[in-house]
């Protein structure tokens, strides 16, 4: 049973061979793959084969596609800050929506239109290709409340 196959029969409640080890390990990854992390949050590319490496390494029953809480907001128009070996910040201090009335013009972004969101739909299909038979991928995005706060600053 490799690790697809064991996320999706506990899900389905069919019998495992062992719990499913499903560890966030963004950091960790790009740390194991000698990455920055700041090319690991802007390069699917960097992202997935530090994944791969660190799923497979640990023996690992899924990849993810998390690797920060700022991907939506910077395509909302947040400003972001980068750093080579933390996770990005939004400028709390030039938040989105800092004028709560911005509120009503703030478009839903399009996550196929070449932004940060964009990074990530890439990630999930290289995935698929690479790895997706033997591991689960998991996208990821964030909830509504992270999301205004993000926003709100």
């Amino acid at each position: 049973m490799n690790g697809r196959e064991r996320v999706l029969a506990l899900l389905d409640g069919k019998p495992i061979d062992r719990l499913p080890l499903m560890p966030i390990t963004m950091m960790f990854a790009a740390n194991l793959a000698g990455v920055r992390y700041r090319d690991y949050v802007t390069d699917h590319r960097v992202l997935v084969g530090a994944q791969i490496l660190t799923a497979t390494t640990f023996d690992f029953d899924y990849v993810s596609c998390i690797s920060d809480p700022a991907r939506e907001a910077a395509d909302c128009g947040a400003i972001v800050e980068f750093f080579d070996h933390q996770p990005p910040a939004l400028l709390e201090t030039q938040a989105r929506l800092a004028d709560k009335t911005a509120l009503a013009g703030l478009k839903v972004p399009d996550p196929f239109a070449g932004g940060r969101m964009y990074d990530r739909v890439e990630a999930a299909a290289l995935f698929k290709q690479r790895i997706g038979e033997e591991k689960l991928i998991e996208g990821w995005i964030e909830g509504p409340c992270a999301e205004a706060a993000d926003l709100r600053g």
